[in-house]
């Protein structure tokens, strides 16, 4: 029996994406569809004692990003940019490093490429395949993370750091909360 077990990665330009709806800037842009699939085993029981039968759970989550493209020899899509997108997709940190520096890599070889040269926007596909463990929701099962009622609250106009993902904020709207998918703050 195989099982899922490493993360599968691709960056690649796309001329078939639509950029159609795309608003023109005096800038260029990269206009990046970020798709991420997160696979899940779930055990299956069988009358049959012998034979362990496991399902395999697809949940894919798709985001447009524009980011401005200087076209520079290199950093033309930051560092911290691709880290925000990533944290927006549900990407863990621990997993983010090679995915980063390919993402940047790849903006930087697109940016510089005679054939791209008067292109306005350069369209860039990124696909992600992460196996997910059931460990995280049953741990905040287990500490008892109901809601909301365990976050951290929060003043409207006050900053400060999101414990999860240690983002600096500053609360101005209501009901405004970390971009990251599992962040601890609450606005009162």
């Amino acid at each position: 029996m195989e099982f899922v077990s490493d993360d599968y990665f691709d960056v690649h330009q796309d001329e078939s994406l639509d950029i159609s709806s795309v608003e023109p800037t005096p800038y260029d842009q990269f206009f990046i569809k970020f798709e991420v699939e997160f696979l899940r085993e779930q055990q299956q029981e069988e009358d049959d004692d012998e034979h362990d039968v496991f399902r395999l759970e697809s949940t894919i989550k798709t985001e447009i990003f524009l980011e401005r493209c200087d076209r520079l020899p290199h950093n033309n899509l930051p560092w911290h940019n691709v880290t925000r997108m990533l944290h927006i997709m549900g990407v863990e940190g621990d997993r983010q490093p090679m995915m980063l520096r390919q993402i940047c890599s790849f903006a930087d070889k697109i940016a510089n490429e005679p054939y791209n040269r008067n292109k306005k926007i350069l369209p860039m596909k990124v696909y992600i395949s992460i196996p997910v463990s059931d460990f995280i929701e049953e741990s905040s099962e287990a500490v008892g993370l109901d809601g909301n009622e365990d976050l951290e609250k929060v003043k409207l106009g006050s900053e400060c750091v999101c414990v999860i993902c240690t983002e600096r904020w500053r609360w101005e709207v209501k009901q405004q909360k970390c971009l990251a998918l599992m962040c601890s703050m609450e606005i009162v």
